[in-house]
């Protein structure tokens, strides 16, 4: 009887262009959810209200066959893959969206307020019946530039994680801002807002889609 062999993981460091029409589907998510892949963003920059491609470092991480399955289901989309060498030569596109503080970094009291805001804002969200889609603004401090911390809302909560707009510069002592659009039940949801809390993320949610679709009812 034969015993089956164990698959080291392995690893992938990758730039990807992500062609502007793509810019609303959860086409990293998918890495996790379809692959079972970890994915840690080194760099990044997207914007959501401009006509152009999106960047971003990936360090990718999984099963090898599966690694190169994902692969070509980018290729395949026609998401190009490019050198992680060239990262430096990129210029990010800073018309993103405003956040709550347009500085780089955040004090320890904006930090705190902005982390423990979330779970009234959630209470609103809730009561206009939203059960499904939460958009939000997450800080990614540069403590945690090492870890996976999008690819866990991922694997860890089985949510569907569409980033809508980045500003990651590689090397760089500043934070890194991310405009997310999650798909989940509401006890998902809310537990993966409470890992982010936990690890002390900055969360901005943002309700102003959710008000306008209201009014829009009326």
């Amino acid at each position: 009887m034969s015993e089956s062999k164990s698959v080291e993981p392995a690893s992938v460091h990758s730039r990807i262009l992500v062609p502007q029409r793509y810019n609303r589907q959860p086409i990293i998510s998918r890495l996790v959810s379809r692959y079972g892949l970890t994915f840690n963003i080194k760099a990044a920059s997207l914007t959501s209200d401009h006509d152009s491609d999106g960047w971003f470092d990936l360090e990718l991480s999984g099963n090898p066959q599966k690694l190169t399955n994902s692969l070509s289901y980018l290729q395949g989309l026609g998401v190009n893959l490019l050198q992680l060498a060239i990262a430096n030569q990129i210029q990010p596109n800073h018309h993103t969206l405003p956040f709550p503080n347009p500085a780089t970094k955040l004090s320890p009291k904006d930090s705190a307020w902005l982390t423990n805001k979330w779970q009234e804002q959630f209470q609103q969200w809730i009561s206009l019946g939203q059960t499904n889609r939460l958009r939000l603004q997450l800080c990614v401090l540069k403590s945690y530039y090492q870890e996976p911390v999008i690819s866990e809302l991922v694997s860890r909560y089985g949510l569907t994680v569409n980033i809508t707009s980045a500003i990651l510069q590689p090397d760089t002592q500043d934070d890194g801002w991310f405009d997310l659009d999650l798909w989940g039940r509401t006890k998902q949801l809310y537990s993966s807002l409470s890992y982010l809390e936990k690890l002390g993320l900055p969360i901005w949610l943002d309700l102003s889609s959710v008000y306008s679709d209201v009014y829009d009812g009326h």
